[in-house]
């Protein structure tokens, strides 16, 4: 099975992702790895396809049905074998030739928008006051204004990074699944 027949067409650093309701938890590491990832929630497969093609993006997914019709509908896919998540990044990195940019460049997990290094006072409202005391990195995400800062969940992104990119080299992963 050819797993993504056009790779080499689209710079790994603009390319788009489409992922499908399989890939959901994938979708928000890959906005904080950097990546321009859309989740398709709820649609057709005749809609995911539209879609993919409509806006350029690769359709990612781990239905193999999807997939193969995305090869009859020439449009761009990608299909995912496994069930753990890190796999699935290091599969998508390797595969599509993704250019992780985290931790200096990073997108919204909620929205995709691409994230911006903010200084404490712009995120003052936005956050609780401990908080605001405790760090002093903050980003911001101009479109649905979240704040996002170095936390308790920081190790378990850091993590999975981690995980990810040391599977996509080959090395075996010797931490835990669980996420």
């Amino acid at each position: 099975m050819q797993r993504f027949p056009y790779k080499g067409k689209t710079k790994a650093l603009t390319m788009k992702l489409l992922l499908d309701e399989m890939l959901k938890k994938a979708v928000r590491f890959l906005r904080i790895f950097g990546m321009d990832a859309e989740f398709a929630e709820g649609r057709k497969d005749s809609e995911l396809l539209k879609a993919a093609r409509d806006s350029g993006a690769v359709l990612v997914t781990r239905d193999a049905e999807l997939y193969s019709n995305c090869v009859k509908a020439g449009v761009r896919g990608f299909f995912v074998k496994s069930n753990e998540l890190e796999e699935q990044l290091a599969e998508m990195k390797n595969g599509l030739g993704l250019e992780f940019t985290f931790p200096e460049k990073t997108r919204c997990p909620s929205c995709n928008n691409p994230l911006e290094v903010v200084p404490r006072s712009e995120v003052q409202g936005l956050v609780k006051p401990n908080v605001l005391e405790q760090y002093e990195k903050f980003q911001l995400c101009r479109k649905c204004n979240k704040a996002y800062w170095e936390g308790s969940h920081w190790k378990n992104i850091t993590r999975i990074y981690e995980a990810a990119e040391r599977l996509s080299r080959g090395i075996p992963d010797a931490i835990s699944h669980s996420t």
